[in-house]
């Protein structure tokens, strides 16, 4: 069994993982490896999050119906689009686009993570 503060930071470090990938792999399957790391990480979270939620899931019927799974993965798509961008292409333009979907990725988990554990 894992100790508890390991087992609480695995997404973090799968998360990390994926990042170090993208930044110190130059191959293509570095950049595959860093996928599946972030994809090992945003699921670990989703499950941990869904199983440990507080309040209860909104079931509104608002105008945009995305499917669970995508709306789930939207913060981590955007993060790992964005260190994507940022580590494999050397294009200085790309870098503002870049930061942009890292900070809207952080930015939607945060909200995320806050909305899930209040009551």
């Amino acid at each position: 069994m894992l100790p508890s503060q390991m087992y609480e930071s695995l997404p973090y470090l799968y998360l990390l993982a994926g990042v170090a990938c993208f930044a110190l792999l130059p191959h293509p399957l570095g950049a595959w490896a860093g996928v599946l790391f972030i994809n090992a990480g945003a699921l670990v979270w989703i499950m941990r999050a869904e199983r440990r939620r507080l309040n209860q899931k909104s079931g509104g019927d608002g105008m945009w119906h995305l499917p669970f799974w995508l709306y789930e993965l939207q913060p981590f798509l955007y993060f790992g689009t964005g260190t994507f961008l940022f580590f494999r292409f050397d294009n200085e333009f790309l870098y503002p686009s870049a930061f942009i979907l890292c900070l809207c990725g952080l930015l939607i988990w945060r909200l995320r993570y806050q909305n899930r554990f209040q009551e």
